[in-house]
């Protein structure tokens, strides 16, 4: 029924929050200061997305931004790429990658060498699954999402 459908698509907006812009300053402070962290660099097609959201939270999706933001409503601070990835720093397998998000148990990467993004197990760092760009990691969410309702 199309109330059914409207309920269920107002559901999925009250679990989804997009970020205002990054600024093209802002993304190119963070890339700077990734470089100079020996971090990989954001890569063009992620960093197309922050210039649209900065960050993105939706549905246990996590995706890190320039900027750090507050969830009042959550109580809960949503962490930027920069402190995301000094998490990682200390561990020889993050070279040359780029954290850019979770997904329940899982984090989002971007691997500089292989170029490519991965899903991977955030405990023994497995990949579940490597995708050739950012527009195919964000399909495989979606579809990660619309599986598990």
């Amino acid at each position: 029924s199309t109330q059914s459908r409207s309920s269920a698509a107002s559901d999925v907006y009250k679990r989804q929050v997009f970020f205002p812009p990054a600024l093209s300053g802002e993304i190119e402070m963070l890339n700077t200061s990734l470089l100079m962290l020996n971090f990989s660099p954001l890569p063009d097609d992620y960093a197309a997305f922050l210039s649209r959201s900065d960050g993105l939270f939706y549905d246990g999706i996590e995706l890190y931004g320039c900027s750090s933001h507050y969830r009042e409503s959550k109580n809960y601070k949503f962490p930027n790429l920069l402190e995301i990835n000094q998490n990682y720093a200390a561990y020889n397998f993050f070279k040359n990658k780029l954290v850019v998000g979770r997904c329940s148990e899982s984090i989002i990467y971007y691997d500089r060498r292989g170029n490519y993004y991965a899903l991977a197990d955030r405990i023994n760092l497995r990949s579940r699954k490597e995708v050739e760009n950012f527009a195919a990691m964000l399909a495989l969410l979606r579809r990660l999402c619309e599986a598990n309702p």
